[in-house]
C-alpha cells in the first residue's frame, strides 16, 4: 500500500512539474514594453522556425527542450530556462551573435514570475 501511495505521489508531482514548463514551451512572445524595473509585457507571436527565419522584431521564444532563444532582426542569444512553483521562470544566458552596426536589446536573464492572460505574457524580476 506504501509503495502504491508512494507511486501515485510521485506521478501527480510530474504530472504538475510537466504542466509548467508546458505553459511556456513551444511558444513565441513579441516584446511589448520593457520597463524601468525590468519587468516587461509581451504579445503572443507566431512560432519562429530557427535557424532558417530571421525575425523581424524583438521576441522571446521558447522551446519544449528547456532552450529559449531572444533578441530582434540584429541580434540573437540562447539560454536555458527552468520553471518553478509558484509561477517561476529562471533563465540562464547563453550563446549570442550580433551584427555590427546593431544595439543589443535587454536580454532576459535571472529568475522572475511570471502571468500568462490569454494572449499576453508578464515577467516581472524576483528581487534577491
Amino acid at each position: 500500500m506504501k509503495k502504491l501511495i508512494f507511486t501515485f505521489v510521485i506521478t501527480v508531482f510530474s504530472i504538475i512539474a510537466n504542466a509548467q514548463t508546458s505553459s511556456l514551451a513551444k511558444t513565441t512572445w513579441e516584446v511589448e514594453r520593457v520597463n524601468a524595473d525590468g519587468s516587461a509585457i509581451f504579445k503572443k507571436g507566431k512560432l519562429i522556425k530557427f535557424p532558417a527565419e530571421q525575425p523581424k522584431f524583438y521576441f522571446l521564444q521558447f522551446e519544449s527542450d528547456k532552450k529559449y532563444h531572444t533578441g530582434n532582426s540584429c541580434f540573437h542569444m540562447m539560454g536555458t530556462y527552468s520553471i518553478y512553483e509558484g509561477n517561476q521562470l529562471e533563465m540562464s544566458e547563453g550563446l549570442a551573435d550580433m551584427s555590427g552596426d546593431c544595439k543589443e536589446p535587454k536580454t532576459f536573464t535571472g529568475t522572475y514570475n511570471f502571468k500568462i492572460d490569454k494572449d499576453r505574457l508578464e515577467l516581472i524580476p524576483v528581487k534577491n
